[in-house]
């Protein structure tokens, strides 16, 4: 198999990494901000390739370089980031959007018909995207790409600049969950033989997601999070949600997926679903064709 995969590096993708490079047969292609830099348990098991989600000329280029290779089997877009204070990408967009979101969808759509036939796609979302589950992280108030990308523009803005930050990730997650929705119904004429669904992790304290948070903040979401946050059906760990994530590629459980929004709880993945705007089909074609219109693509 051969795999491409960001956010390997830490946390669940770690875990997932592990496991894809030891059980594909074949080649995982990780795409890093500092590829030199590898966790020893990837250090020469992998392909690390310079890849800064912060910057579409990065993707650009990355995706470049995989279009010239061999086909995929597997695309996984698992990156992402919480930030506690306004931030921008290299191209103006606010970060977190930027990253999880926009790097994400460019991503899908350049190397979508690269994939082999029976190939799968897999966006990393939670269910902070849905309000109805209560989980603490200020919901999306709308997937807007425009205010999005630009929240000086949204009417709705938090003033609060960690409400504004922990809405921006929730709604980022949501764009996640429409992206895959979206994207199966744009591949069902020509491809419907590729499989795509969207992976929500449960809570897992003890990654590196909050890593761009002031202190003690970060510290608080690294090291006592996972002490009392241990139990409960949406509570998971980082080799358990990697485990799962890893299940997505490669069970052929799964195979029949066409924008289906998977979740972890206790040890297996549920299908579910998703919040009710990620269900508005009138919404999820609008966040592709302004998300388009962003990054320099045309909508179809």
């Amino acid at each position: 198999m051969r795999i491409v995969m960001t956010g390997a590096t830490a946390g669940i993708g770690l875990e997932a990494a592990k496991r894809l490079r030891g059980e594909a047969d074949g080649t995982l292609v990780v795409g890093a901000r500092t590829p030199a830099k590898l966790p020893a348990a990837l250090a020469s098991a992998v392909d690390a390739r310079l890849l800064d989600l912060a910057s579409l000329t990065s993707v650009r280029a990355f995706a470049s370089g995989v279009l010239r290779e061999a086909p995929l089997d597997a695309l996984v877009l698992n990156a992402g980031l919480q930030c506690s204070s306004p931030r921008h990408s290299q191209d103006g967009f606010e970060l977190t959007f930027a990253v999880n979101h926009l790097a994400h969808y460019l991503l899908a759509r350049m190397l979508a018909a690269h994939i082999k036939l029976g190939g799968r796609i897999v966006l990393t979302a939670s269910g902070v995207h849905d309000p109805a589950l209560a989980s603490g992280v200020p919901p999306p108030h709308h997937a807007n790409a425009k205010a999005l990308a630009f929240p000086e523009l949204d009417q709705d803005l938090d003033k609060s600049a960690m409400t504004a930050g922990m809405r921006a990730y929730a709604t980022s997650k949501l764009c996640n969950v429409m992206t895959a929705r979206e994207l199966a119904r744009c591949l069902a004429s020509d491809r419907p033989d590729l499989a795509v669904m969207a992976f929500d992790p449960g809570l897992t304290p003890g990654t590196r997601l909050a890593r761009h948070h002031f202190e003690p903040i970060g510290a608080i979401f690294k090291h006592v999070l996972p002490l009392v946050m241990r139990k409960g059906p949406g509570v998971s760990t980082p080799e358990n949600s990697g485990r799962l994530l890893a299940d997505l590629v490669l069970s052929p459980d799964y195979g029949a997926a066409r924008g289906d929004y998977f979740a972890v709880r206790g040890e297996a993945l549920e299908r579910r679903d998703p919040s009710v705007l990620a269900r508005d089909d009138a919404a999820c074609a609008k966040l592709w064709d302004d998300s388009a219109e962003l990054v320099g693509l045309p909508a179809d």
